[in-house]
């Protein structure tokens, strides 16, 4: 009986968090043990947002844009039988554009359960202010995450850079590329415990497409380590398609890729994370 409620209750509550919304979280490659303290203290790596993170919503501003937005994004999924997985993510920005400024925040949560056990559990928190000069803009960035999945105690990453927007027009569409420097410290929670300070390039490619009703966009990632760019980088992407129900309230298929070509052992070196869900956002 009381596991029946116990269900229930769960049920019920992913039911109202989630709106309906259905999630499925990490397709992985085949997982490479590092053989040795070498190579172990070579892993771990930034991460792109999570899948949940509406990256339609990220730094919208257009050149002589003011005014404030925020946006929400919530996914979830329950099920029971041979299998019990509960699983849920949100994810919410911000963005204060004054004059020449911009002020861009977001964070995202994921968690989830399979038979009991907790197999994903996920934070990030991102602000990245910038000062636009035309189609310039100049960043400065500071991150602070948690992953399970990547066997992270937390990371934190502070850095700068420099963008450029390549495309625009009055239909929001969108072709922006920028190049930041990374400073990132990580402390991982392995067998024994380490931490890795390194020095990172990012290179990020910025798209958004709009039709109508329907938005697509994308966020491309390229992070080669300044020490050894060839055995040591990353690729990201974050990928969203929105399709607007009300003025408001849009439902968002997202998809996130990540690749470390260097991984904690029993960590895989590709990790995928697909979710549908519902994404709300107010303000100008």
């Amino acid at each position: 009986m009381m596991q029946r409620l116990r269900l229930e209750f769960w049920g019920c509550l992913l039911v109202l968090l989630a709106l309906g919304g259905t999630a499925r979280a990490q397709t992985d490659s085949t997982a490479t043990a590092a053989p040795d303290s070498t190579v172990i203290d070579r892993a771990g790596g930034l991460t792109p947002p999570p899948a949940g993170l509406p990256s339609t919503e990220f730094e919208t501003y257009n050149v002589n844009g003011a005014g404030v937005r925020y946006t929400a994004a919530l996914t979830g999924l329950f099920t029971t039988g041979t299998v019990e997985r509960v699983y849920f993510s949100t994810s919410h920005t911000g963005n204060l554009a004054a004059g020449r400024w911009l002020f861009p925040a977001a964070a995202s949560y994921s968690y989830g359960r399979q038979a009991g056990a907790l197999r994903e559990q996920e934070l990030l928190l991102l602000i990245t202010p910038a000062y636009r000069l035309g189609k310039w803009k100049v960043y400065s960035l500071a991150e602070y995450e948690t992953s399970n999945l990547r066997a992270i105690d937390y990371r934190r990453v502070l850095g700068g850079g420099v963008g450029r927007q390549l495309y625009a027009d009055t239909t929001a569409n969108e072709v922006a590329l920028s190049t930041f420097l990374l400073d990132e410290s990580t402390y991982y929670d392995a067998a024994e415990p380490f931490r890795r300070h390194t020095t990172r390039n990012s290179t990020r490619l910025k798209l958004r497409l709009s039709r109508g009703m329907v938005s697509a966009s994308a966020l491309l990632f390229y992070q080669p380590a300044l020490g050894d760019p060839g055995r040591d980088y990353r690729l990201n992407s974050s990928t969203v398609l929105a399709f607007k129900l009300y003025q408001h309230l849009a439902l968002n298929l997202a998809y996130a890729f990540s690749y470390e070509s260097v991984v904690v052992q029993d960590r895989s070196r590709a990790n995928g994370t697909l979710s549908v869900g519902f994404a709300y956002s107010s303000g100008k």
